[in-house]
């Protein structure tokens, strides 16, 4: 609370003291949301153009079209020079269970031989540790931070199954504010390096010959990875950025920003809720309205605490989710117990009508504030998963007030709004009610609050 506190007391500030010829270097911020049918290309092609850094943070690192476009692009530009001489600081922090189910372990020691410094979040210290996962999203190229929903894999970026909100900032202070928190994650126990093999170009420079005759292996390796996948990656760059393959394209559009903070949990997730409780106390505060994007709502008592206080405050409130036959039926099961609460506080649930899952993640109060990040609305997010995201002031911004509804909006005319508890098919979700569903529930959907 005291963070969006200050976020609004730093708005009338930076409002009073408005000028137009501010700039990003000023003090203000620059952001531009990226359309999904552009976001891998964007992504890849920044790589491509990088000349510092390239800090990248990902829930799933996946092993498929996209994943190996980004892998390969990745260890080319951990063979770049800068200007002085040295190699660009190009950076992998992937969570070490997700990532594994999508086959990252292969690609990963081809990146630490090519250069790229990788390391898996893993933490190890609890019993139950499994439950906390790194589901944070965060990209810093030079001195722009991508900040949003996708993952890098395909669902994302290429087949378009996941529907995505992504954007791009640029501007000192949450450019430093991302640094600090990526490295205060890479320098964190609860992270692990991959320390072999050692990186080709520094073990080619060594006199051991065991060392050079490994380090010879691996560069064949890369240089057949590269071979394989760098045509495939500039194939989608390609698509999106040649005048020839798309001859009407307009870059995105950029806001300016007067307020924005970058929130982020740290490492080891706090227990009371870290920045989700920040979230849910800038929704309970709610005076006339709530607009809420959330792939998974799954409401624990913090939630619909929040939730309550923002109808009893006289805020309408309206949610938009995935419809329950995209989920796994067990989801379905947990997403229908929270019927009776959304009636009873009269909010407006909506479920996506797309044969897509909904995956943006983003809210708006009283057309004051927005949220846009990695934040779902269910335990996972509260108790255990690492979240991170931006907190952007829309009072003085018209323009990025109206971009932020219009997300919503366009979400709204793809969805049907839940009048009763049936789900699909002819199961109805209301036997859920009934005691003899709850053990049920407890071993198989570790998302609802009855696990916890």
């Amino acid at each position: 609370m005291k963070r969006y506190l200050t976020l609004l007391c730093c708005c009338m500030i930076a409002a009073a003291a408005h000028t137009s010829e501010a700039s990003p270097a000023d003090g203000k911020h620059e952001i531009a949301f990226i359309e999904q049918d552009e976001l891998g290309a964007t992504i890849l092609d920044k790589i491509s153009r990088a000349q510092s850094r390239i800090y990248l943070a990902q829930h799933i690192m996946g092993d498929g079209q996209y994943g190996r476009a980004i892998t390969a692009k990745l260890m080319e530009a951990a063979r770049r020079r800068n200007k002085d001489g040295s190699r660009l600081d190009v950076r992998l922090i992937y969570d070490g269970l997700v990532s594994s189910l999508y086959a990252i372990q292969a690609p990963g020691r081809l990146l630490v031989s090519a250069g790229v410094k990788v390391q898996s979040y893993n933490p190890k210290e609890r019993l139950f540790a499994i439950n906390h996962r790194m589901h944070s999203k965060l990209m810093i190229i030079d001195d722009e931070v991508f900040i949003g929903s996708s993952n890098s894999h395909a669902c994302s970026t290429i087949s378009m199954v996941c529907v995505e909100s992504d954007m791009m900032i640029s501007g000192n202070r949450i450019l430093r504010d991302a640094v600090q928190s990526y490295l205060e994650f890479w320098d964190h126990e609860v992270t692990w390096e991959i320390a072999f093999p050692e990186p080709v170009w520094e073990a080619l420079e060594q006199q051991e010959d065991e060392k050079r005759a490994v380090a010879a292996r691996y560069q064949n390796s890369i240089e057949s990875y590269l071979k394989k996948h760098l045509p495939a990656a500039n194939r989608i760059i390609d698509e999106v950025f040649s005048k020839q393959s798309n001859p009407g394209r307009s870059p995105p559009h950029k806001y300016q920003i007067s307020q924005i903070d970058y929130v982020t949990d740290p490492p080891r997730k706090a227990r009371n809720g870290g920045m989700f409780a920040e979230l849910m106390e800038i929704i309970a505060s709610a005076q006339k309205s709530v607009r809420i994007i959330t792939p998974y709502f799954f409401p624990t008592g913090m939630i619909k605490k929040s939730l309550a206080s923002a109808t009893g405050n006289g805020a309408h409130v309206e949610i938009y989710t995935t419809r329950r036959d995209e989920l796994v039926n067990i989801f379905g099961l947990a997403l229908t117990r929270s019927f009776a609460f959304v009636h009873e506080h009269n909010i407006d649930l909506y479920e996506y009508q797309q044969r897509k899952l909904l995956h943006s993640k983003l809210f708006i109060v009283d057309d004051r504030i927005a949220y846009f990040g990695s934040a779902n609305f269910d335990s996972l997010s509260q108790r255990f998963n690492t979240e991170n995201g931006v907190l952007i002031d829309l009072q003085h911004d018209a323009a990025i007030r109206q971009r932020f509804n219009a997300e919503i909006d366009l979400v709204r005319q793809q969805s049907k709004k839940v009048t009763d508890s049936r789900g699909p098919g002819l199961f109805d979700y209301r036997d859920c009610s009934l005691t003899t569903c709850n053990p049920l529930i407890k071993l198989l959907n570790p998302a609802t609050e009855v696990f916890y």
